[in-house]
C-alpha cells in the first residue's frame, strides 16, 4: 500500500480574500498647501458643501501627518505593521534588484526619514 504525500496550500494573508472598502462615488483631490499635501474629497456634495469642507481642511491643516515624523509619540498599540509568516514554509531568498543611482538615492533618503522617526527598524535575519 503506497501512500500519496499531501500538500497543504496555506494562505499568508487572510485579508487578500475580504473585500476592500471602496469609495461610494467618485473622488477628486483638492490641494490643501501645494500639490503634495492634498487629500481626496467626494464629488457628491452640494457646491456649498464643497465650499465649507474645503475651508474646514485649510483651517486644519496643522492636523493632518503628512510624513512619519508628524506623527511623533503615536502608540505602537495603535498602529504596528506586522507581516502574516507562516512559521513552516521554507524561506527563500528574493533575487537582488539593481537599480539605477537616483532610485537608490531615494530609497536611501526615504529609509532614513523613516529610521529617525522610528517607524521602521532595521532587521537582522539568519541565514
Amino acid at each position: 500500500m503506497s501512500v500519496e504525500p499531501t500538500r497543504v496550500l496555506v494562505d499568508l494573508d487572510p485579508r487578500a480574500t475580504e473585500d476592500r472598502l471602496e469609495a461610494r462615488e467618485e473622488l477628486r483631490r483638492v490641494s490643501l498647501l501645494d500639490e503634495e499635501h492634498n487629500t481626496a474629497v467626494g464629488t457628491a456634495m452640494a457646491a456649498t458643501e464643497v465650499e465649507i469642507m474645503h475651508a474646514t481642511l485649510k483651517k486644519n491643516v496643522d492636523l493632518f501627518a503628512w510624513t512619519p515624523s508628524d506623527m511623533p509619540g503615536v502608540s505602537l498599540d495603535i498602529i504596528t505593521h506586522r507581516l502574516s509568516v507562516f512559521k513552516e514554509a521554507r524561506s527563500i531568498t528574493q533575487k537582488k534588484r539593481d537599480y539605477d543611482d537616483k532610485k537608490c538615492l531615494a530609497a536611501k533618503v526615504e529609509s532614513e526619514k523613516l529610521l529617525s522617526a522610528k517607524f521602521i527598524r532595521e532587521a537582522q535575519y539568519t541565514n
